[in-house]
């Protein structure tokens, strides 16, 4: 594979994407990319991303760690099967509710993994380090890294969009598939764009420790705008008649910044003829989709050759808070489980990686129960008069952020540190990884079902406080079980790659099910079982105590 890097490999066995953008050459080259320097360097990427380093002797194993196989395309099939929920757009006869419906899912996707998965590889600096001390130009660079993510971005997105691909060619017609082809690339070169356009204008005008902290709220910001926009999106369809499945859309001015709009107004004139909304939104859509080339085009080269202030922050003298300090005093039964509590709670107070990849899957569970709590108190109806006890699922979706929990933490940029461990005792992975796991529920988790179970609280009084402080506990449990079953080594001692970027949605989708049967069965037991509160928490209590004393000993 190395002799295909530098041209005397056997051209047969190239992989589908390099031919492709093979094709792509000519605009590169318009551009002022360097085509040939560009793909070498993109050729060896994608090598480097289907090897993965052997984890530690002794405290992990993996009989097929070194294996080359790029694990991020060999799992795409499971979100093609997952797509097949999408199939129900298509009982209503209505290609607009169809197609915003799809796409506003598929953006969510998108923006959640290039934010989530893809950022820290956006923001490497090791690019400039190796790269750019050799006669290739910044633009080439950008170009290198913005395909090597896009080549991930684009083949995500078509497995995500699969079946409504398929479907759309059965049920709208050959024009309306390759329309919904070709929108659906275009939906994933807007997400790299917009991305790449929002770091580089933050990277022009901030630096060192500032701009880290940027980048990281700009993530949150722009999880929650999504979440907005797809709750604003159901505001859009009224359904008139479920018999028949009519639909019917209400637009308004204010619609038109719902940009995954832009991309449904093609299929509106498809189906309905010429309307001026949608001759507007597709203009939108054209200009939209210029600007962003332009954008692209003239910020490509700055992310690199801004990327150096990233390491020219000055390191602040760490400190330990009060909150830190006490719950390290509280939660930790040995030295060696206090030391680690502190170390992993430093690690990811300061490290930029592990905020990128965790904070947006956090803001995105943490908006959701939000969102439906407010839209909850509409109407005339007093607080008392609602069925309150509704209100005990919403802590509960703040679970969601577990699996990325239980990923970020196998990850870190200081990867190579781990060689310390070898020195440690042979008993330090249980400690450690104890201590990981209360920091993560104490610091992560904790504040965000803490603040949404003191909202149901003010409004409904403290009648279901044992039922809040149970779910608090079942999800300190459900932390550990899926702590367990995710760490096949130590914690923050692999080198995150970008092979491996779905593997907090693959997670999740794993995550999901089970713990939504176990959430709904103890709030439906607390709920029509007298007492039964009283005897969960009495359960739950010794299961907590347990795997904080001796969980992860073996």
């Amino acid at each position: 594979m190395m002799r295909n890097v530098f041209g005397t490999g056997e051209q047969a066995k190239e992989p589908v994407y390099l031919k492709l953008i093979d094709k792509l050459a000519p605009l590169y080259t318009k551009v002022g990319v360097d085509y040939r320097q560009m793909r070498t360097i993109l050729e060896m990427k994608m090598t480097m991303d289907s090897r993965k380093e052997a984890v530690i002797q002794g405290m992990g194993s993996n009989a097929k760690q070194n294996e080359e196989k790029n694990h991020f395309f060999s799992s795409l099939w499971v979100y093609a099967i997952i797509s097949v929920f999408l199939l129900f757009l298509f009982v209503y006869d209505n290609w607009v509710f169809q197609y915003t419906t799809y796409f506003s899912y598929i953006f969510i996707m998108l923006f959640s993994t290039m934010l989530a998965n893809f950022s820290n590889i956006l923001l490497d600096t090791k690019d400039a380090e190796l790269i750019g001390t050799k006669p290739v130009s910044q633009k080439t660079i950008g170009a290198a890294k913005a395909t090597h993510i896009g080549i991930y971005l684009v083949s995500f997105t078509f497995a995500v969009g699969l079946a409504v691909m398929l479907a759309t060619f059965y049920f709208n017609g050959i024009l309306a598939g390759v329309l919904i082809i070709f929108l659906t690339f275009l939906s994933s070169l807007w997400a790299l764009g917009l991305t790449i356009i929002m770091y580089s204008t933050v990277l022009k005008h901030f630096d060192g420790e500032k701009l880290k902290n940027i980048i990281a709220y700009s993530q949150i910001g722009v999880s929650i705008f999504m979440v907005m926009g797809y709750y604003l999106m159901g505001q859009i369809f009224e359904v008139i008649d479920p018999e028949t499945f009519l639909v019917e859309m209400n637009l308004s001015v204010g619609h038109a910044l719902l940009f995954p709009m832009w991309f449904v107004a093609p299929f509106g004139l498809l189906q309905e003829g010429i309307q001026t909304v949608y001759i507007v939104y597709t203009l939108f859509l054209i200009a939209g989709t210029v600007v962003i080339g332009i954008l692209y085009n003239v910020n490509s080269d700055k992310i690199d050759s801004n990327l150096q202030k990233m390491d020219k922050a000055k390191a602040k003298p760490s400190s330990r808070s009060f909150l830190e300090n006490g719950t390290a005093k509280l939660l930790s039964f040995s030295s060696l489980e206090k030391a680690y509590y502190h170390f992993t709670w430093q690690l990811t107070k300061n490290e930029r990686e592990f905020k990128t990849r965790l904070y947006p899957s956090i803001a995105s569970a943490m908006i959701f129960p939000l969102f439906m709590f407010f839209s909850s108190l509409r109407g005339d109806q007093p607080i008392t008069s609602q069925n309150t006890q509704t209100f005990l699922y919403l802590p509960y979706f703040t679970m969601l952020a577990i699996p990325m929990i239980a990923v970020a933490t196998q990850f870190s940029v200081n990867y190579k540190g781990r060689w310390l461990f070898e020195l440690s005792p042979k008993h330090a992975k249980g400690p450690f990884l104890r201590a990981v796991t209360k920091v993560m529920l104490v610091k992560i988790l904790l504040p965000m079902y803490g603040l949404i179970s003191l909202l149901i609280l003010i409004l409904t009084g403290f009648i279901y406080s044992v039922q809040l402080l149970n779910g608090f506990l079942l999800m300190s449990a459900i932390l550990y079980f899926e702590m367990k079953r995710s760490s096949q080594g130590l914690p923050f001692s692999r080198k995150y790659a970008a092979s491996e970027a779905n593997q907090g949605c693959m997670a999740s989708l794993i995550f999901f099910i089970p713990v939504f049967v176990i959430s709904l069965g103890m709030i439906l037991l607390q709920s029509f079982v007298p007492y039964a509160e009283w005897g969960v928490l009495v359960a739950l209590i010794a299961l907590n105590a347990w795997w904080m004393k001796k969980g992860f000993n073996k």
